[in-house]
């Protein structure tokens, strides 16, 4: 690496590592010192390899945007309030050196981060001959109960944020476009714009999440694996079964044009196509009132798209599915591979 590991810890730090809340010492020490001012705390990982969770030729803005969204939002499934962030990099050698790639990609950091006011306060860099590697932790702070996966009960709504099935649909293409298995079809440059940018640059609904937990809401999780898939993931751990209407899933305008009136397509991308990094909740109608005020606040779409039932004998899956009030066949395909 041109300049060295230590330029460029010097250079993260300067660019992304100034003082934020809480830190008593960020980068530059051995170890972080953190202050959660007598809050709890919640932590998550993840980790993103080159040609396995994005493709080798992706903008390095792009790059540093999602891999720090995709914490984010498994702290807003939590309803935390994210404060600190530590990244990992393991860097392949490059021809060009990595001058230029690492301004663009502290650029896409520093864009994601300046609107949450999240603060990088360490992290590892090193030279590798593997593929570029990059390792995030995200740390959020909570003053009550997090929301759980396990607190789904009977008569609960569910709800989803945003829309679903863009990044689905863009992967499709990218992956038709470089010669792997993917699933093309007729798209118009602006329709491709906006999937691509829903793919590459997530927003996660860290506000959202807060709010909706001081609404009462105790069952949540960030839908990135596919929407059945997720939401199976809740049902287990919460004992129960949903009833789902496909027709009522959210999709964005540029993909309903896309999907139409064709079921196929709805399974294919809202119902489990995945890296949406949306928020499913389950919550009593009792709370539908401000939940819907919390997102109309925001500016955030919020959908019902279906109910929580006990389970029962004559329930062998834990989804019964409708389209158009009719119960359709689950897919044999339940959620995203975190693979290209």
């Amino acid at each position: 690496m041109a300049g060295g590991e230590f330029a460029l810890i010097e250079q993260l730090r300067s660019r992304l590592g100034k003082a934020g809340k809480g830190v008593r010492l960020g980068i530059g020490d051995d170890a972080a010192w953190l202050d959660p001012a007598g809050r709890q705390l919640v932590a998550t990982m993840d980790t993103l390899v080159a040609d396995r969770h994005f493709f080798p030729d992706v903008r390095p803005y792009d790059l540093a945007w999602k891999a720090l969204a995709v914490n984010l939002s498994d702290l807003a499934a939590m309803g935390a309030e994210a404060r600190w962030c530590l990244l990992s990099l393991a860097l392949p050698p490059r021809e060009a050196g990595y001058g230029a790639w690492m301004e663009d990609f502290m650029a896409g950091w520093r864009a994601l981060a300046e609107r949450h006011d999240i603060t990088l306060v360490g992290g590892d860099t090193v030279a590798t001959d593997g593929p570029l590697t990059l390792s995030v932790t995200a740390l959020g702070l909570v003053d009550q109960s997090v929301m759980r996966r396990d607190a789904a009960r009977p008569g609960d709504m569910v709800w989803v944020t945003g829309s679903l099935g863009d990044a689905a649909a863009a992967l499709d293409l990218a992956l038709v476009e470089r010669g792997r298995e993917g699933q093309g079809f007729p798209c118009s440059a602006a329709q491709r714009e906006a999937l691509e940018a829903r793919r590459l640059r997530p927003m996660p609904r860290l506000e959202f999440g807060e709010a909706a937990a001081a609404c009462g809401v105790c069952c949540a999780m960030d839908c990135s694996d596919g929407f059945l898939a997720d939401l199976s993931h809740i049902l287990e751990a919460s004992g129960v079964h949903a009833q789902i209407a496909l027709d009522a899933l959210p999709l964005s305008r540029e993909l309903m044009d896309l999907a139409g009136e064709d079921p196929e397509r709805w399974q294919r991308w809202p119902l489990t196509g995945g890296d949406d990094y949306e928020l499913i909740l389950c919550a009593p109608p009792a709370l539908a009132a401000p939940l819907r005020q919390a997102a109309a606040a925001q500016s955030l779409r919020l959908t019902a798209v279906g109910r929580i039932l006990p389970t029962a004998l004559d329930m062998p899956a834990a989804v019964t599915m409708t389209w158009r009030d009719r119960v359709m066949p689950l897919p044999t395909t339940w959620g995203h591979v975190h693979a290209l």
